[in-house]
């Protein structure tokens, strides 16, 4: 009797690992077509339905991940953290305990460490969070040698290819000795071949496919012009799809689009059935900001700052509270701002980090240069120029202001269509900023070399790209210096 019960409890395993299945059918994949457009709460409750029909099918674990990820990524919440991060682990094990005979095995095992890894990153855990980004790229690597025709793969490969790809060329030697392989051309052509699948596989994973590759045509290809001929030419259905929706709002706002984001954001469908998420609010906030339509901006980023509960851009909805008081002659107000921007939120942004770094200067922007960027950046190029056009630099008094002066017209040229006069304020602006901790001379020497690189001057993009890289101690240097390798990546190719 004691060497039948040491057997039962030895073969306990291997007896749940047979029971355990990868079943992604119809049902898991409208679950999963409502995870992915943010209609958590709905998916939640049908997930907790087909775990009662179907306990062992590992499918709706994987999609509990999913709607954890998205859930902790948008809403950033330290109580959701402390609930759902540990969860990750545990799938995880749960996961190396199913069938092995599968291309959904590796493949999920990869999206967990992925999702893990992402999650981690949104909470400062970036240490942990290369662990198992390190551990989803093998997992996916594998995966893809086993079962080259599993599609699926090649979103998820592809995504970490162009990630590893944009490395500096120094580090690369090293990732190459860590056994990664990165290509940024290569890893969008792996995310597009997924899109454009017509196999047996080419839904599950599409929602992503389609959140992600606008993302790595802007930010590793430069390419804004097809990017946004990608989100116009497919067919999205922006007003159901929030992640989907969200992905194009953030991509117009930051490109000089504000009537468009403003016009997606206000047209998605709102029901109790998606997550409820404050950022709307901030972006709404931000397109209104950059149509100076300031009470409703106020009103938006003030709902932001007091219903979000994590801390990414609450800084910088601080600053442009602070500015919206300050350009109102409220300064009593501005100043009050402008304590909540050193107060509240992390500096893990660049855009948090340099509304610190204004907030602690204790100096106000020039007010006609604020309001020439705020209609810049909406997309409002010619009443932008229209501010600075009798304008010289010998208008303004401080060296900061000297180089944001031709920084302005240089980015209103750029947008406008003319590179010529674009270079010449860029130029000017290298020459009176780079010894600065403004980032206008770094963001000039950047778009230079975008410049360059699109008329096939690959000699000259490449030093103004290294000029860009050079320069230290400036907010946005994070994110500039990955565009700026990006770009040497690209033209050496």
């Amino acid at each position: 009797m004691k060497r039948l019960l040491v057997l039962f409890f030895f073969l306990i395993p291997f007896i749940l690992s047979a029971q355990q299945q990868y079943n992604w059918n119809d049902k898991v994949q409208t679950i999963y077509e409502s995870i992915t457009s943010l209609r958590i709460p709905e998916a939640r409750k049908l997930i907790a339905i087909e775990k009662l029909k179907n306990p062992n099918n590992l499918a709706y674990a994987l999609l509990d991940s999913y709607a954890d990820l998205y859930q902790l990524f948008f809403n950033e919440s330290t109580t959701d953290y402390n609930t759902l991060y540990p969860q990750f682990e545990k799938r995880i094990n749960l996961f190396k305990q199913g069938p092995k005979n599968s291309p959904f095995y590796l493949y999920s095992l990869g999206l967990l460490h992925l999702h893990k890894a992402v999650a981690a990153v949104r909470f400062d855990r970036n240490w942990e969070a290369a662990l198992d980004f390190r551990k989803a790229y093998f997992n996916f690597k594998d995966n893809s040698k086993q079962y080259p025709n599993f599609s699926p793969n090649n979103l998820y490969f592809g995504l970490l290819t162009t990630l590893i790809g944009s490395a500096p060329t120094n580090y690369q030697w090293m990732l190459n000795l860590l056994g990664f392989n990165g290509n940024i051309k290569k890893g969008n052509e792996l995310v597009l071949s997924y899109i454009n699948s017509k196999d047996a596989y080419a839904k599950i994973c599409l929602n992503e496919a389609l959140l992600v590759y606008p993302y790595l045509i802007m930010n590793f290809e430069g390419n804004p012009k097809k990017t946004f001929d990608f989100i116009e030419n497919t067919n999205y259905d922006f007003k159901k799809n929030h992640i989907h929706a969200y992905m194009a709002t953030n991509l117009y706002l930051n490109h000089q689009n504000a009537t468009k984001a403003l016009e997606l954001a206000n047209g998605i469908e709102m029901t109790p059935a998606y997550l409820n998420i404050p950022f709307w609010h901030y972006e709404k906030g931000f397109a209104y900001f950059n149509q100076m339509k300031f009470d409703l901006a106020q009103k938006e980023f003030i709902y932001f700052t007091s219903q979000f509960k994590g801390n990414f851009y609450i800084k910088d909805a601080y600053e442009k509270l602070s500015w919206i008081a300050y350009l109102q002659n409220n300064i009593k107000q501005a100043d009050f701002y402008r304590s909540e921007v050193i107060a509240k939120g992390s500096q893990i942004t660049d855009a948090d980090k340099l509304a610190q770094q204004n907030a602690k200067s204790g100096v106000w922007p020039n007010a006609l240069l604020l309001k020439a960027r705020i209609l810049s950046d909406g997309g409002y190029q010619k009443q932008a120029l229209a501010i600075l056009a009798d304008k010289t630099t010998a208008d303004f008094n401080t060296q900061a202001d000297k180089a944001e002066f031709p920084y302005r017209l240089g980015r209103i040229y750029d947008i406008m269509g003319d590179p010529e006069q674009a270079i010449k304020f860029y130029k000017s602006t290298i020459q009176k900023g780079a010894q600065l901790p403004a980032y206008f001379a770094s963001r000039a020497a950047l778009q230079i070399g975008l410049i360059y690189e699109a008329n096939k001057n690959f000699k000259e993009a490449i030093d103004y790209y290294n000029i860009c890289i050079a320069m230290k101690n400036h907010a946005f240097k994070n994110s500039m210096d990955q565009k700026a390798k990006s770009g040497i990546l690209r033209c050496n190719r």
